[in-house]
């Protein structure tokens, strides 16, 4: 296997901040490569795989991944994606953002940061607009919450189908038996390949990816009988129930941490 490709990412030694837009096709793949710059990643619409050493993730518009400096990693797109990455400069995060990879909440705040980032340089003035969205943006990434969560992706092209579908609405409440007529395959088939590909089932995977879009809106303040109708479930409760089984805490205590 070739050794990692170092792509080069802040134009001149000055550079601060530096926020690349990029679209891919679907299964378009980055191979294996690193940049010397730690950088947000995040899918503003589509989903991305990204695998390093340290682990496996799937970047959807609902989560970021903080990417440290100096390490390799590949990426592949899952459908069209259109991509927000923000290169920054080492000595502006050491002390602030970890030095491994993390996967982060993406607030409708942290969001509009990353859309709205402009390049910034040790020439750009400090009392300047740029400036100020580069100090919020960092501020904002030291305090967006982990998740916990790593949701996987197939390989499998017939489960690649049902985990992006619910991927772009996790509310989606079709069973096992309904996606096999859409993707061509048994009940009993895709039961035997979730659980040969993740080792769990349809219906656990289904309430991960369903965590993963109700986390920014509980943040948000968003109440959690209306996130829990809205992601399928028939209650707030059975939705709490869910909730705290995969995180570890309450969507109400989500939301007050966020408060």
């Amino acid at each position: 296997m070739p050794p990692p490709t170092h792509l080069p990412v802040l134009p001149t030694p000055d550079t601060l901040l530096q926020p690349v837009a990029r679209a891919y096709p679907d299964g378009h793949e980055m191979p294996e490569h690193w940049h010397e710059a730690p950088q947000l990643i995040h899918a503003v619409s589509g989903v991305m795989e990204l695998r390093c050493a340290d682990g496996f993730w799937v970047i959807s518009p609902q989560q970021a991944l903080w990417m440290p400096a100096g390490a390799p990693h590949r990426l592949r797109a899952r459908g069209a994606v259109a991509l927000r990455t923000v290169y920054v400069a080492p000595a502006l995060c050491a002390a602030r953002m970890p030095a491994q990879p993390r996967s982060l909440v993406v607030a409708p705040l942290l969001r509009e940061l990353v859309l709205q980032a402009r390049p910034v340089t040790r020439a750009t003035p400090a009392d300047g607009r740029e400036a100020h969205l580069m100090q919020l943006l960092l501020d904002e990434l030291a305090l967006a919450p982990a998740i916990p969560l790593q949701l996987a992706m197939p390989r499998d092209g017939r489960l690649q189908k049902i985990c992006l579908g619910l991927l772009h609405d996790p509310g989606d409440e079709r069973g096992l038996e309904a996606w096999g007529r859409l993707v061509g395959a048994s009940t009993r088939t895709l039961s035997r390949l979730f659980q040969a590909e993740f080792g769990t089932s349809f219906a656990l995977w289904r309430q991960q990816a369903r965590v993963f879009a109700a986390m920014p809106r509980l943040r948000e303040g968003e109440a959690v009988a209306r996130v829990a109708a809205d992601l399928g479930y028939g209650s707030a409760g059975a939705f709490a129930t869910a909730f705290r089984r995969l995180t570890g805490y309450s969507p109400r205590e989500l939301r007050r941490q966020a408060g």
